[in-house]
């Protein structure tokens, strides 16, 4: 009997954890209760320039471990909002349903990750507005009258959302760094596609030099491009720099963002390696 009871627990365990896979790999983990949270953080800010293109709909785009991304309408802008936790309880609930002497410390911990995020965002708004292209950042609750919208999930379920209720971002929509370089490779542009790296490297550089590091610096996952300028599509990993031991940082952060770019060439563009080494890499060495 005991061993019944015991089988039939195993079974219902792996049960529940399978529906759980399998509704997160169904939605990618998007819960609205994730991205919508009353806890007052110690931190607010709101561009004073209201956008005009709050008012449409937004698609699911994808899931990252700071934000959930969601594609407008017009196809030109990227809503995202703030991942508040990743599992267990929401912050609200937690207050609510664990003792103190748990919630307070889990609690904490997610205000020191919400304020390290909502600062890498208030850096992207403030210092790096062209070379990320978020213009719009909206943290703390409001009255500005921001109206509401709708958001629609991955199985294309409609969520209503109360924008001066919820942090988001807004970014222009750019194109990923591979379909870039892969449009162009393909397109036999080979030159343009070198040209793209190069203005890739400028701006990574660049950056560097304004004292502020991303400590995600997968270009290839992180980066893409508006047009032919080149931008940082991950904006939850931004920090100031601290004094550094090497001597150039900054050409530092260049070269390993140049060995991505030739691990990537070297994979999908083995033929064009070479051309691409000589262009991007013999500077570094001189």
């Amino acid at each position: 009997m005991m061993r019944f009871k015991i089988y039939k627990f195993f079974l219902a365990t792996l049960l529940f954890f399978a529906v759980e896979r399998f509704c997160r790999w169904q939605t990618d983990g998007f819960r609205y209760t994730k991205a919508a949270c009353r806890h007052p953080y110690p931190f607010s800010y709101q561009t004073k320039t209201l956008p005009e293109n709050l008012q449409q709909s937004f698609y699911f785009l994808g899931s990252g471990v700071q934000f959930y991304a969601f594609l407008g309408e017009d196809r030109k802008t990227i809503l995202k909002l703030f991942k508040h936790h990743h599992m267990g309880l929401s912050t609200d609930l937690a207050k609510k349903l664990l003792p103190k002497a748990i919630a307070t410390p889990l609690i904490c911990a997610r205000e020191k990750r919400m304020s390290h995020l909502f600062e890498s965002a208030k850096i992207a708004i403030e210092k790096l507005p062209d070379q990320t292209g978020v213009y719009f950042l909206h943290i703390d609750k409001t009255s500005t009258c921001l109206g509401k919208t709708h958001i629609y999930d991955k199985l294309g379920i409609a969520h209503e959302i109360d924008l001066d209720q919820t942090d988001f971002v807004l970014q222009k929509k750019a194109e990923p760094t591979s379909e870039h370089l892969d449009r162009l490779f393909q397109g036999g542009q080979i030159k343009e596609a070198i040209l793209s790296m190069k203005k890739l490297l400028a701006l990574i550089e660049d950056r560097s030099r304004l004292g502020i590091k991303n400590k995600d610096g997968n270009v290839l996952e992180n980066c893409g491009f508006l047009g032919e300028c080149p931008v940082e599509l991950d904006i939850g990993s931004f920090i100031y720099r601290v004094q550094s031991t090497n001597p150039d940082p900054h050409a530092k952060a260049a070269l390993r963002a140049t060995l991505q770019l030739l691990g990537w060439v070297k994979k999908n563009y083995p033929e064009n390696l070479q051309l691409c080494r000589e262009e991007l890499l013999y500077e570094k060495i001189l």
